[in-house]
């Protein structure tokens, strides 16, 4: 049987309509957007990445850290003065690389996107049936690609509004639009962890009522992984095999 096939058989088995759960690979593909390692290597300047990524045994959030941090300087020198006069005086210290990533992310957006929206691949997932997408991507490009979904920002946002579950977007890890809720450094991620327990509960809810199909990750994605044990930890391991079929990884072929 055709992988195709097989997976329609699991969504028409399931009896729930899907959730799309899109990474970083969704953004790559079609905007051309850097991963993270790559994006990093563009803000390190005080020194050579591999000095930081040393440094902090290739840890990406500390690496991340360390970066903002040196970067704190080159932001509030003339080079970045247009960039600045684009945002009220950043307060935190360790936000001004997200500031920079944010408006490189949008000008990078604005050459790419409608490109992008235009190709065969992005309107058939446009016209997808999804009832919501949960994604850790900062970028704006699902927003485009379902312009009717209704857009929650950060765990926070989720936390105070009442998201119903059908036509919205959970951006999970924050969005470029608004730089402050970027998870990126060590930091972003200890409060993110620290506060997890609703998400980690609505993911639970979510994973054992419907489908989630997975678009851009990879299975060694330590993001993936740590939302995983969450969810798992959640249910308990008596029910784990309640998730049995409902978790649809799609990886990208080597070739395409």
């Amino acid at each position: 049987m055709a992988l195709v096939d097989q997976i329609e058989q699991e969504l028409v088995k399931s009896r729930g309509i899907p959730f799309l759960f899109v990474g970083s690979g969704l953004s790559r593909r079609y905007l051309q957007l850097e991963d993270w390692e790559s994006l990093l290597k563009r803000y390190a300047q005080k020194f050579d990445y591999g000095y930081y990524a040393s440094k902090h045994n290739g840890e990406l959030p500390s690496v991340a850290s360390a970066i903002a941090e040196d970067f704190f300087d080159r932001w509030w020198s003339p080079e970045f003065a247009n960039e600045r006069a684009q945002f009220a005086p950043v307060q935190m210290k360790l936000e001004c690389l997200k500031h920079a990533i944010a408006l490189y992310m949008r000008d990078h957006e604005s050459v790419c996107l409608e490109q992008a929206l235009g190709q065969d691949e992005v309107k058939d997932l446009a016209s997808a049936t999804v009832d919501g997408i949960i994604t850790t991507n900062w970028d704006c490009f699902l927003e485009r690609v379902f312009p009717d979904f209704e857009v929650f920002v950060g765990q926070r946002e989720l936390l105070v509004s009442c998201p119903q579950e059908i036509a919205e977007i959970y951006k999970i890890h924050g969005c470029r639009t608004q730089p402050s809720s970027m998870v990126l450094t060590k930091e972003d991620y200890d409060r993110f962890d620290s506060d997890c327990a609703y998400l980690a509960a609505k993911l639970v809810a979510l994973f054992i009522e419907r489908p989630i199909i997975f678009l851009g990750y990879s299975l060694t994605d330590p993001n993936i992984q740590l939302l995983l044990r969450n969810v798992i930890r959640g249910l308990g391991a008596s029910h784990v095999n309640r998730l049995q079929d409902k978790l649809i990884f799609v990886q990208r072929d080597g070739g395409n």
